[in-house]
This record gives C-alpha cells, sequence and structure tokens, in this order.
C-alpha cells in the first residue's frame, strides 16, 4: 500500500507516564541527541496522520508549545486512560499510538499497519519484534472507545494486553527492534547502537 493510498487516521502520543523508572523525570522532555523523545516520537506520525494528539498529565503548557493538542486523563491513569482519550478525541475512524520514547521505528510501519488491518479486517494491529509485542505501538479502530471506557470503569486490571484480547487483535512483526528507551540503560545502549552504525528498521 502506498502512503498515498492510507486511510485518514489520527496520531496519537502516549506521554503521561510517570517515569518511574527515569527517577520520576516526565520521560516525554528527556533528550536524545538534543532533542525531547516527544519531538522525535511526534515526527515519526507528521507526514502522515490527518491530525495529531499528545497524551499528557504534567508539563501540559510545555507540550502545548509544540503546537499539539495535549490532553489529560480523565479516567484514572495510565497507557489505557490516555489511550482511550485519544480515541474518543480523534476525528478520524483510526488511530495510530505510540509511547513517547519510541525513538526509532520503521519508516513504512503506517502502510504496513494498515495493510496489515485490511488483510486480517482486525480491530487492532500491534508491532512485534525480536524484543516481544508493543501493545502501545498500534493501529486501533477509534469506534473503540465506548468498549475501552467500559473496560475502565469496570475491571481492575487495567492491562493494554488484557483489552486488546477482548477484541480482533493481530501482530504486524517488524524485523528490525524497536528502539523504545524504558530506562536509563536501555537509552545508553541505543545511543552506543548509533554510534556504531543506524539501528535495523524493519
Amino acid at each position: 500500500m502506498s502512503p498515498a493510498k492510507l486511510p485518514n487516521f489520527s496520531g496519537g502520543v502516549l506521554a503521561g507516564g510517570e517515569g518511574r523508572r527515569f527517577g520520576g523525570l516526565d520521560k516525554g522532555w528527556l533528550e536524545h541527541a538534543g532533542r525531547p523523545f516527544i519531538e522525535i516520537t511526534l515526527d515519526h506520525l507528521r507526514p502522515l496522520a490527518s491530525e495529531l494528539r499528545i497524551s499528557a498529565n504534567r508539563h501540559l503548557d510545555r507540550y502545548g508549545s509544540l503546537g499539539v493538542p495535549v490532553l489529560r486523563d480523565r479516567l484514572g491513569a495510565g497507557p489505557l486512560a490516555g489511550l482511550l482519550r485519544l480515541l474518543e478525541t480523534a476525528a478520524t475512524d483510526w488511530l495510530l499510538s505510540l509511547p513517547c520514547d519510541a525513538l526509532a521505528l520503521p519508516e513504512s510501519l503506517p502502510e504496513r499497519l494498515f495493510a496489515r488491518q485490511q488483510a486480517t479486517q482486525a480491530d487492532i494491529v500491534v508491532l512485534e519484534d525480536d524484543d516481544g509485542v508493543h501493545p502501545t505501538v498500534s493501529l486501533t479502530r477509534c469506534a473503540l472507545a465506548p468498549d475501552l471506557e467500559q473496560f475502565l470503569l469496570s475491571s481492575e486490571r487495567h492491562s493494554v494486553k488484557d483489552w486488546q484480547s477482548r477484541h480482533r487483535t493481530v501482530r504486524l512483526r517488524s524485523d528490525g527492534v524497536l528502539a523504545n528507551v524504558n530506562d536509563p540503560l536501555a537509552l545508553n545502549r541505543y545511543a552506543q547502537t548509533l554510534a556504531c552504525g543506524s539501528p535495523a528498521h524493519g
């Protein structure tokens, strides 16, 4: 599927985490190569998304300075609460969501996600690589927002994978490894990988 034939979709970045593995720092504003994580992640979505949103719960004015609408969680906190806000405010039928630490992704990710969805008629497509499944790197049907709201209100376990398992969810295999940064050690590893050569993008 060529980028020109992609359906309209909304792009959303999940930046509402507590950053516990970084000592409570707001991970979206950590920097790599002199740029905040949030800017790097938004750049993955800008070329093709019809609209952009950021899910955040801190430093809202700072996020707002990026020229992208910023949404606070309204049902608890965590990635599912952020995903709900992105889904229910989207003006398109599909949401491509990314965590704010997605520093490197395959350039063909949107078209490959949609090709997988169309081949399987899935409601959700999630990225999988050598490190496992990345449930927040996903293409999700926005019509699922009411079900997600009900899930958050009725379930004690707010796992992204648990909610996705309620729907037709398929995986998209990436030959490369997603460079997302869960802790300072992972950031150092990524920087060393770049110093030795570009990371593989599947």
